[in-house]
Parts: structure tokens; C-alpha cells; sequence
């Protein structure tokens, strides 16, 4: 049996990318139901994919440790970046397209140059593994969520950790921020939604509270419970509509 691990719509090119145990990432057409590319490169499998803002560059995070960048038009990476003592097992594209941020089982996540591959910053922080990333929209901050439920919100220009996000209980699987970035929300096996205000964390703190260590927080601004529901993909709309895709384990027979 085959499991399925990830998932993503391009909806312009009716096109689906989809990974796999094979180690391979296939691209699909959805109108057609048919395999149209077959992407071979990683040695393990992979655990996660997502495509650039602009549609053309995706890339992949696998078991072997590296990301690698792909065109569509090319069935070989264009960029392969090694780095990271573990699985890599999410990633996410930076606002601008020029940089990728990588999360991975060694407790650290790393934000690297599109063009040369290198990476260019290491954040520090996490006790367990990186399960979901999200930028802002204005690409100036990076959310990141670990197993023990624990979030983390970065500055990208200096690679300090802003404030830590505390509330849930079990893995936090999913991170989306609001279109205009002042929110985030966070979707968890604890069968909960969270939602935070990013704006009391990315502002300067004031000069008394840096003195006696006190710094802003983000603030947890609703907890909407799924019932007996986890939470493994988060969207958001620009009506500030969250839209919570569940897990669903199969039934095991006695």
C-alpha cells in the first residue's frame, strides 16, 4: 500500500502535484485524470511540496534530507539544498520567490537563496521536529510549528525568535496567515483551530519592558474546536474565512 502525504491544486494549469513512498513527485492533470511528468531525483521519500508564487518553480522536501527546487519544463532539479542533519519535512516559498524556507526533524529550520542554493540563515529554537512553516504576506516574518505544539514567530531580517506562541496541546500540523498578515492561524491534532493576532509581536517592544526582559506576545484571540476533528491544512480567504482540511485515519478492523 502506497500512502499520499501531500497535496496541492494550481488551479490556473488545472494541474496536480502529488508525492509519494516511490521518492518520486508527479504532476497530474486533473482534467485529464493522467500522469504528466514523473520527477525523479530524491533517494527517500517526499514529505512535502509546494509550488512558487509564480507558479512555474516548484519544491520538494524528502526523507533524504534535502530540498530540491523544479521547473515543469525539466524532469531534473534545478537546485538541490543539503544542509539539515534530518528529514526535511515541510517547506514554504518566501513572498518574493528568491528564497525557501525549510523545516526538518533536527529542530531547526533554514532559509536559503533560490539562485545559489546556499543557506543563508539558520533558526534556533524548536525542542522537537518542524511540521508546518508559513510567511507573512509582506515577507518580513516566518511562523514556524513544531510536534510538541509549540509556534515560533521569526524575523527573517535579523533571525531572532519574536515570540513564542503557547495554547496548544498535540502537533501543530498547519500554519496560515490572513492575506493582509495580521493574523495566524494554527490547526493541531488537538482537534483545534487557533487564532492569534501577529500585530502585538512584530511591533518594536517598548524601552521598560526590553529593560526588565518582557517582550510582546502574540495574542490568542479565538480557539475554535473541531469536536473529535485534528486539523491537518489551513487556508485563508480574504474575508478572513479559515477553512480547516481534516485528517481521517483509516478504520482498522478487530
Amino acid at each position: 500500500m502506497k500512502f499520499f502525504f501531500c497535496f496541492l491544486f494550481l488551479f490556473i494549469l488545472f494541474l496536480l502535484q502529488m508525492t509519494h513512498c516511490s521518492a518520486a513527485v508527479r504532476l497530474w492533470s486533473t482534467k485529464l485524470n493522467a500522469n504528466l511528468v514523473c520527477y525523479k531525483g530524491h533517494n527517500y521519500p517526499v514529505w512535502d511540496v509546494q509550488f512558487s508564487p509564480v507558479g512555474q518553480y516548484f519544491a520538494s522536501a524528502s526523507h533524504d534530507r534535502t530540498a530540491r527546487i523544479w521547473s515543469m519544463d525539466r524532469i531534473q532539479p534545478l537546485r538541490i539544498m543539503a544542509g539539515h542533519l534530518s528529514d526535511v519535512d515541510c517547506l514554504q516559498w518566501h513572498a518574493n520567490c528568491n528564497y525557501i524556507a525549510t523545516g526538518s526533524s533536527d529542530k531547526t529550520v533554514r532559509l536559503w537563496d533560490v539562485q545559489s542554493g546556499e543557506c543563508v540563515r539558520i533558526f534556533i529554537g524548536h525542542r522537537s521536529m518542524i511540521l508546518s512553516l508559513a510567511m507573512s504576506p509582506d515577507g518580513r516574518y516566518m511562523a514556524s510549528a513544531d510536534e510538541d505544539g509549540t509556534i515560533m514567530m521569526w524575523d527573517l531580517s535579523s533571525g531572532r525568535c519574536i515570540s513564542p506562541l503557547i495554547g496548544h496541546n498535540s502537533c501543530v500540523w498547519s500554519l496560515a496567515f490572513s492575506c493582509e498578515g495580521s493574523l495566524l492561524a494554527s490547526g493541531s491534532a488537538d482537534c483545534t483551530v487557533k487564532l492569534w493576532d501577529v500585530t502585538t509581536s512584530t511591533k518594536a517592544p517598548r524601552t521598560e519592558e526590553s529593560k526588565s526582559g518582557n517582550t510582546n506576545r502574540l495574542r490568542l484571540l479565538k480557539t475554535l474546536p473541531t469536536k473529535s476533528t485534528p486539523v491537518y491544512t489551513l487556508r485563508t480567504l480574504q474575508l478572513i474565512v479559515i477553512i480547516a482540511y481534516p485528517v481521517k485515519f483509516p478504520k482498522t478492523a478487530n
